[in-house]
């Protein structure tokens, strides 16, 4: 029993410190108790190809960036501290084992957000992901996605879930996608419903709640894995990064699958129609979109900041008390709609009202109780027939001297 106690001493303490794996110097019987831990985590083991091809180009002395996107997990919450989240506690693991010249050639996007489903990661991707990576080519290699729970309610059915993960793929630079499904001090996760879209595109997928969560309690405490109902520890932060890391381990060791996965030939679990999506922002708007910002034509300096994001999506499209009542306006052809917004608690924004073809679809609340400054998404137009429409968002009535923000609009041509 002491000789077990000083191994989950010793064990956190290597965790903690980002020193896992396992120490040669445990002993047997608890250190292939921890390996069956991670190995149980990777609940599927996928098309191997292209993560073998990458990480040999790292090992080579190639930059290669690793990508993650999620919700308030990846951010680092719970953690303490940033470099204590399971995202960068990966990079070193991987840089330690793949990299080349102390691992520098391995570089990090995270693009965690609290609060937040697929909706909005897929909507800001191209901005908190891909325009952010360093590499000559200018894509991520290997990108991990954690939205398993973050998607209770969201409103394209997972349909934002796997157009990300299919267009992720259909990247020229062919890159590994991982999916990684967290769980909450009760239990809850999502991972049934993507488990399917896994399959179907034949890529590795890690559980918490398959692997971890059943033994919280014996090898760990609640207190010791998770600092409250939703986040994991510094601890168990470093426990998903060994989690990841022996799931990327094990299919780097594999015989290589030898089959290029052929994304075009899949059919969609779900559905995929929010592939080839158009995106909106303050100081990005189309060329060949008949655009005009009306009184939303400032900037929400205190919309949502975080580490390892910075300025989530950047500028944006703010009205405020002295804007006046023009709306903001465009025409464009398209199949659906997702409007983006800066909701708070603590400040009174007011209610703006989006109009199609001159008929209002929807009120979006500005104000919301319980609300901490994150950017909520709707669906504004579900239809899947392409068509070409006009759309304004003016300032409810009595709401025409408060302010309002739209973070982002979205839409699917």
């Amino acid at each position: 029993m002491a000789v077990k106690k000083l191994f989950s001493v010793l064990l956190a303490f290597l965790i903690l410190s980002g020193l896992c794996f396992i120490p040669e110097s445990a002993p047997a019987e608890e250190a292939d108790r921890y390996q069956a831990v991670l190995d149980s985590a990777e609940i599927y083991a996928g098309n191997n190809t292209r993560l073998q091809k990458i990480l040999n180009r790292a090992k080579n002395g190639e930059n290669i960036t690793l990508a993650v996107i999620g919700g308030s997990i990846t951010e680092g919450a719970g953690a303490g501290t940033y470099k204590d989240c399971w995202a960068a506690r990966l990079l070193r693991l991987l840089r330690a084992e793949y990299g080349k010249d102390d691992g520098l050639n391995i570089g990090l996007v995270n693009a965690g957000v609290g609060g937040t489903p697929s909706t909005f990661g897929w909507i800001r991707y191209y901005r908190d992901v891909v325009d952010k990576v360093k590499d000559d080519d200018g894509l991520p290699d290997i990108v991990i996605i954690e939205y398993a729970v973050n998607d209770g309610g969201e409103p394209t059915n997972r349909g934002c879930y796997e157009s990300m993960v299919r267009e992720i793929l259909s990247a020229e630079n062919e890159p590994a996608v991982i999916l990684l499904f967290s769980v909450f001090k009760s239990g809850y996760t999502l991972q049934d419903q993507f488990i399917p879209i896994g399959r179907a595109y034949d890529l590795t997928m890690v559980s918490m709640r398959n692997s971890v969560f059943p033994l919280i309690g014996d090898m760990w405490t609640q207190k010791e894995f998770f600092y409250d109902e939703y986040h994991p520890t510094a601890l168990g932060h470093g426990i998903m990064a060994d989690c990841i890391m022996n799931a990327i381990r094990n299919d780097a060791a594999r015989e290589p699958d030898n089959r290029e996965i052929n994304v075009k030939a899949v059919k969609a679990v779900s559905h995929a129609a929010y592939t080839g999506m158009r995106r909106i922002f303050g100081d990005s708007v189309p060329d060949d979109i008949d655009f005009n910002r009306g009184g939303f034509n400032q900037d929400d300096s205190g919309s949502y900041s975080n580490i390892p994001v910075g300025r989530v999506c950047g500028r944006n499209f703010a009205h405020t008390a002295l804007s006046g009542s023009e709306p903001l306006t465009f025409t464009a052809s398209f199949r659906n709609m997702l409007i983006s917004y800066h909701t708070v608690s603590d400040r009174d924004f007011g209610k703006a009202e989006v109009y199609i073809n001159g008929e209002k679809v929807m009120t979006l609340n500005g104000k919301q109780n319980g609300a901490w400054g994150q950017s909520d998404t709707k669906l504004i137009l579900p239809y899947h027939q392409a068509d070409e429409y006009h759309v304004e968002i003016r300032m409810a009535e009595g709401s025409e001297n408060k302010p309002f923000t739209v973070t982002a609009i979205a839409f699917t041509p």
